[in-house]
């Protein structure tokens, strides 16, 4: 939908974006500075301003924005009370290389509202935060496989970054899937501690978690990156006890689905409570901000030898943008 920009024949136009785009691959590689925006229909566009539903561009269409931020701007681009709150904390300082009381609030805020969450972490993306759970996995269980499965995307890291869209003629068969890589120039040996297999398939994962040297399983609990596929009834909760007989954890990846499905995530929807929980987009409304959250025992670890670090974890801005959000 556009209020001007249109063409005699009735259609959009996009011949500035393109121009800028094609001027400025000069300075950024691609002209964008992710992947992810170079596939987007027409092609990738130059935005001047967004303003609640909409976005206009340098061409002057005005869009409904259906990608909302890629899922980030769950209140859209100007809500009043996320931009008050920024400015706000802008004034107090930006950054402190230590705590601020905002960043309390904000944990105790998803603390109360996510089933899983008796503590948390803060990170800055979702990428960040599912390379945290894994190592928290590990080091909690000792052991070294990661459970992963085709079509659900957890970051761009070279250890993840698998099976993610495979083509049907290299994914192999269905009750043996083969690992697809997903990028060129991508360590082929980092995919060594995955185990890769198809979802909704209780019998498969039964029968992998048998072997007994699975750190966990992470999933995304509603399959939203090939497609909006729910879990079929009852895999969740049959993930979540073959987890528990065998010594594994069950980590929700809820990057898309926190706060959409239900304000507790889809874990809140489907009654079925993992012991991590990843979270990022909606939780900030456009500001980078992430979470590793679950049980108590495993996010203590965190302060007992187990690495997790950022410059920009909390950083008081986003943090005030994200108690904001979550209070609308």
């Amino acid at each position: 939908m556009a209020a001007n920009g249109i063409g005699q024949a009735g259609t959009l136009r996009f011949e500035e974006s393109a121009r800028q785009i094609a001027e400025n691959a000069r300075f950024i590689a691609g002209g964008v500075n992710s992947n992810f925006r170079l596939g987007m229909a027409p092609g990738p566009l130059v935005f001047k301003r967004g303003e609640g539903a909409y976005l206009i561009d340098v061409d002057g269409n005005r869009i409904i924005d259906y990608y909302c931020g890629m899922g980030a701007t769950v209140l859209g681009h100007t809500p009043q009370p996320v931009l008050e709150a920024v400015r706000q904390q802008a004034e107090k300082g930006i950054l402190f290389a230590g705590q601020a009381p905002i960043e309390y609030e904000a944990a105790k805020l998803i603390c109360e509202r996510v089933p899983s969450a008796e503590r948390l972490r803060f990170g800055s993306s979702g990428s960040e935060v599912a390379q945290a759970a894994m190592r928290l996995a590990r080091a909690a269980t000792g052991r070294r496989t990661i459970v992963k499965f085709e079509g659900h995307y957890h970051g761009w890291f070279d250890n993840i970054l698998w099976s993610t869209a495979p083509g049907l003629n290299a994914a192999g068969p269905e009750d043996a899937p083969t690992p697809v890589i997903g990028s060129r120039g991508q360590d082929p040996q980092a995919g060594e501690g995955l185990a890769i297999l198809g979802w909704n398939d209780l019998a498969a994962l039964e029968a992998r978690l048998a072997k007994g040297d699975v750190a966990a399983a992470l999933m995304e609990p509603a399959m939203c990156n090939q497609g909006a596929i729910a879990p079929l009834p009852g895999y969740l909760e049959g993930a979540l006890a073959a987890c528990r007989r065998h010594g594994a954890l069950l980590i929700f990846d809820e990057v898309i689905t926190g706060f959409r499905l239900a304000r507790g995530g889809a874990q809140e929807r489907f009654g079925v409570t993992p012991d991590l929980t990843l979270m990022a987009k909606a939780i900030a409304n456009g500001f980078p901000v992430a979470a590793i959250a679950g049980r108590a025992d495993l996010l203590d670890l965190f302060a007992d030898g187990v690495l997790h670090g950022g410059t920009f974890n909390a950083q008081p801005i986003a943090m005030a943008a994200m108690v904001a959000t979550q209070k609308c």
